[in-house]
């Protein structure tokens, strides 16, 4: 059974599933370049079926959730079928799609957070809280910014929704008032780094509230959207650089940490601490995250790469494909559950160069990595293109900016002449997982940069451009067998510190999609070197 899943919104998205088999899931701001685009994706999907090597006309299923905001439709047309009504129920719908009569299964917006965190997991049964801005905002009743959901094997067994919990709101709310954007909370989380305590106990005052029946006993943050266009404490034009707006960044981090592990304290006591997963925008707060990792509550914790709205369809096609059609749900099966995106071939990459200006030539993949290393362990800056794309938001290894951490001013190069923003904000270290601990307060892995862990003095002497104001990294730790992680790994060796910087490749654009895409980013920066798909440029003098 092939499924295609579907969703407009914010960050729209789509993928498809065989049999339970992720084969690609796709980003449609990678392809248009607007960030955080939404809409219809129809007019997408046929290229992407054609790189799996599909059509439309192999296409069972359609797996779906409403859209976010009204205007924002996929691109299919309903023909029969009831749209849901509660956070917890899905519907059966028929649907014409690229010219296609379909079947389809429609299902909540946190349903479908809360299923994709569930199967990507690898737990036999596991709790998973969703949090974010919220979802389904015109359905009947399913409107939910926070939800808790219990499943056991393939099957939800129930999911209840926290009413006048909206952590995601707050988040939007500061992230617009100081950065122009509400879809700059990592903005925000990374100024709280500079921030006091000052302004905690008031937005405690004015944002904290008591959780309802039947989490009661715990905290939760109210729903914010009224405050959206007058936040509290910001009474005019409010730059980041204001000692102020630190402040409010740092209360905004403390009492959503706070009300995390309220929140999953109650879900502990309601539905067992045997395993948590996450989903949800705000699953993204490694801050938080890690707070839950080190609080005992629960066994285990485990956040995905995708749990922003850009992995809703996934989700959506996950619940539709082994809940509802029962298909079997094989555990740890699922080759990658980051590098799901579109990827090239050499004769892309080479047809892209031969465009250029730029010196080139082929590279084997032993001296590609070799090369990269070297140039880094020089202080150059490097592109990595490879592999398919991440589905997520963050650039973990295939399309890449890697530098090293040696020298603190790195951060400001890269932040100042090649990302073009602000320099506060942190770069994320890539180290191999086995020596991870050494120079990090990390016992546990963290491949997709969910955790921001204190860094240990043997990091801060020998990476500072790896450590933020506060003294914590969002970690990415490496296996060795990958090309990131034989880099770093040798990067130690002509080192003696096997920590590499790893950024986006982009510049105020969604990370690079295609080749033409890190061609475009290495023309107009000064990156040293780059490697494309079996090729390495540079520059010429």
């Amino acid at each position: 059974m092939i499924v295609l899943g579907v969703s407009g919104g914010h960050d729209a998205n789509w993928c498809v599933v065989r049999d339970g088999e992720v084969l690609g899931a796709f980003e449609k701001e990678r392809f248009t370049g607007v960030r955080h685009d939404a809409g219809e994706v129809t007019g997408l999907v046929p290229q992407t079926l054609a790189y799996l090597g599909l059509s439309i006309a192999d296409v069972d299923l359609i797996a779906t959730s409403e859209p976010v905001h009204r205007g924002k439709d996929a691109g299919y047309r309903k023909l029969a079928g009831a749209k849901y009504r509660t956070p917890d129920e899905w519907t059966h719908q028929v649907v014409e799609c690229l010219g296609r009569i379909l079947p389809c299964v429609s299902v909540p917006h946190h349903l479908s957070h809360a299923a994709y965190a569930r199967y990507a997991s690898t737990e036999p049964r596991t709790t998973v809280i969703t949090w974010d801005g919220g979802g389904d905002f015109y359905t009947e009743d399913a409107y939910c910014s926070t939800s808790v959901s219990r499943w056991e094997g393939q099957k939800l067994v129930w999911l209840r929704r926290l009413r006048n919990s909206d952590l995601g709101s707050l988040w939007f709310t500061y992230a617009r008032a100081i950065f122009g954007d509400g879809n700059h909370s990592g903005k925000l989380m990374g100024l709280a780094a500079l921030g006091s305590d000052r302004l905690a106990d008031r937005m405690r005052e004015l944002f904290v509230r008591p959780l309802m029946p039947p989490f009661q006993g715990g905290i939760t943050i109210k729903d914010c959207w009224p405050d959206y266009d007058l936040p509290p404490l910001i009474k005019g034009p409010l730059h980041w650089s204001d000692p102020h707006a630190a402040d409010i960044a740092h209360a905004v981090q403390t009492i959503t940490t706070e009300a995390c592990l309220s929140i999953a304290s109650q879900a502990s006591a309601i539905a067992g601490k045997d395993a948590l997963a996450l989903s949800g925008g705000v699953a993204l707060n490694g801050y938080a995250n890690t707070a839950l990792q080190a609080s005992g509550l629960f066994e285990r914790v485990f956040v995905p790469p995708a749990v922003n709205d850009g992995g809703i369809a996934l989700g959506a096609a996950l619940f539709a494909i082994h809940d509802v059609m029962e298909v079997p749900w094989l555990p740890g099966s699922q080759p990658t559950w980051a590098f799901l995106g579109m990827g090239c071939s050499g004769e892309d990459a080479a047809q892209s160069l031969s465009e250029t200006a730029f010196d080139w030539r082929p590279v084997e993949q032993e001296e590609a990595e070799h090369l990269a290393a070297v140039a880094v362990a020089d202080h150059k800056v490097v592109a990595w293109f490879q592999g398919r794309s991440e589905h997520g938001p963050r650039a973990l290894g295939n399309r890449s900016i890697l530098a090293l951490p040696a020298d603190s001013g790195m951060k400001d190069r890269i932040n100042g002449t090649i990302k073009f923003r602000e320099p506060f904000r942190p770069l994320a270290p890539i180290v191999p997982q086995r020596v991870a601990s050494e120079y990090f307060a990390i016992d546990y892995p963290s491949p997709w940069m969910m955790h921001i862990v204190s860094a240990k003095p043997p990091c801060v002497g020998a990476a500072p451009a790896a450590v933020h104001a506060d003294g914590t990294a969002r970690i990415q730790t490496v296996d060795t067998s990958t090309p990131v992680g034989r880099i770093s790994e040798e990067v130690g060796e002509l080192t003696g510190t096997p920590i590499v910087l790893n950024t986006s490749l982009n510049v105020r654009t969604p990370i690079v999609n295609d080749p033409a895409g890190a061609v475009a980013v290495f023309a107009t920066t000064p990156i040293d070197v780059l490697f494309l798909e079996g090729h390495m440029a540079w520059k010429r003098p």
